[in-house]
């Protein structure tokens, strides 16, 4: 049997030399260039079964000179390497017929799985077209940041996702940008000049949705005055996102699980189905695996909704997200020389913080500081809020993570000492929960839907405590 020839373009001597080593022990022959155009000569004078190419070189990119090499190939398999990934990156390099993508730094195991992966199958035509991040209607603006691997991973896998018609599974906690992943895959799909549809079910009336979810005819019910399409006809051609999917009622799951199945729904008080040409999308910040067990979720509709399963990190894993991300939200609200608004010093403090909210803290803490910065270099004493109202700390712990606990300790003793029969537990929330609701409602300009999604808890709750605590 003939042996398989590869190709690597890099203007890195090291990384050609590493490659060529594990790639001639496995048995191929390995030819090396450190230019686009290099590698094209070597590509029309040999047999190539597989390239790896990296994105930046001298002269011409790698990507610009993709279609070339596939053409001068034959359509060998092409594995794009960059150190400087984005997703529009990601996204190209897929489009122009990239059969995978490493993100430099990488292990020489997980090149070498890349490698047999690309050369047990051979990449059919694509279009050589140019994708560009361009806006669908309706589809959210905001930009997904990041040059950690784990996002560099997050990448390559929505890049990989995005055209096709699989249904996804979006997991994280709250606040690092399930909805960004969802409108990004939807911008790059083939459905992307079609409705994009973001909904949370949780938050309807529990009466209502198989309502919201499929319409209604007139007269299905009282009040049911006209016919009335639901978000699923509504989003016809395009893509739906069931967002907090992990609190959908079991009565509703069941519902949602027949039109997957069936690729058809049935509007509220109608007898004939109609045909549901939609893409599912799904998010949720709950372990579903979890609720499956305690008998709260269908193990059915898990299985259904999670053709692929993309998760987000949360903040505290990739501080080197943080910097990007305050540039691009500096950078956003056009504060004045964003490059450097934020010294050294406050950069590490921001690092060093947990971000239970993730990324909507961070952006929330940020633009809050530049409204008391006044276009000045940003400063610690800028994140930094007054009191509040009912006694307890609004101070942020960026300073000192150990405020919190030296003030909750000295309020304890105090109760301690109170002759109240309530558990202490209870008197802790009466004393906070007010607190943090009016803060986090503050801080989303009064959106009860994002307060809930930021607080971790459903709309409904929110509401309770809300009126229990006569917040307004």
């Amino acid at each position: 049997m003939d042996k398989k020839g590869v190709l690597v373009i890099d203007d890195e001597p090291t990384i050609c030399w590493g490659f060529e080593q594990l790639l001639v022990g496995e048995g191929f022959d390995v030819w090396t260039a450190g230019s686009a155009e290099a590698g094209l000569e070597l590509a029309k004078s040999h047999q190539i079964d597989l390239v790896l190419l990296d994105v930046r070189l001298p002269g011409r990119s790698g990507l610009d000179a993709l279609p070339d090499i596939r053409e001068a190939t034959g359509d060998a398999p092409i594995v794009v390497m960059t150190a400087f990934g984005d997703l529009d990156t990601a996204v190209r390099a897929v489009h122009l017929g990239a059969a995978d993508y490493l993100t430099k730094p990488f292990r020489i195991d997980d090149a070498a799985e890349v490698c047999q992966r690309a050369l047990r199958r051979r990449m059919p035509a694509q279009s050589s077209a140019t994708v560009r991040d361009g806006e669908a209607a309706g589809v959210p603006s905001g930009r997904l940041v990041g040059r950690s691997a784990a996002m560099q991973r997050l990448f390559r896998e929505i890049a990989l996702v995005a055209d096709s018609d699989l249904s996804v599974l979006i997991t994280g906690e709250t606040g690092t940008g399930k909805e960004l992943v969802a409108a990004a895959i939807h911008r790059h799909s083939r459905r992307k000049a079609q409705p994009y549809i973001a909904v949370a079910p949780v938050a309807f009336n529990p009466s209502l949705i198989e309502s919201e979810l499929f319409g209604h005819a007139r007269g299905a019910f009282t009040g049911a005055s006209e016919n009335r399409k639901g978000v699923f006809e509504v989003a016809a051609g395009g893509t739906l996102l069931l967002d907090e999917i992990g609190d959908l009622p079991l009565g509703s799951q069941v519902k949602l699980l027949r039109v997957l199945e069936r690729q058809q729904f049935t509007p509220v008080g109608e007898v004939l189905p109609r045909p549901c040409d939609v893409r599912v999308l799904a998010a949720t910040h709950r372990d579903l695996k979890g609720r499956v067990v305690e008998g709260s979720f269908r193990e059915d509709l898990l299985y259904r909704l999670s053709g692929m399963t993309l998760e987000i990190p949360p903040l505290r894993e990739r501080p080197e997200d943080i910097g990007p991300l305050v540039l691009h939200f500096l950078s956003a609200i056009g504060y004045p020389d964003a490059e450097a608004a934020v010294p050294a010093d406050l950069l590490h403090k921001l690092e060093s913080r947990a971000w239970p909210g993730n990324v909507r803290e961070l952006k929330h803490a940020i633009e809050r500081a530049a409204v008391v910065a006044r276009g000045r270099r940003l400063d610690i004493s800028d994140f930094i809020a007054t009191a509040s109202p009912d006694g307890l700390p609004a101070k942020d712990s960026l300073a000192d993570d150990s405020f919190a606990a030296a003030t909750i300790g000295r309020w304890t003793s105090q109760e301690l000492g109170r002759d109240d029969a309530s558990p202490l537990y209870e008197r802790f929330l009466r004393a906070m929960e007010p607190a943090l609701f009016r803060t986090v409602l503050e801080a989303v300009g009064g959106n009860r839907a994002a307060a809930a999604e930021t607080l971790g808890i459903s709309r409904a709750t929110l509401r309770d405590r809300m009126k229990k605590y006569q917040i307004e």
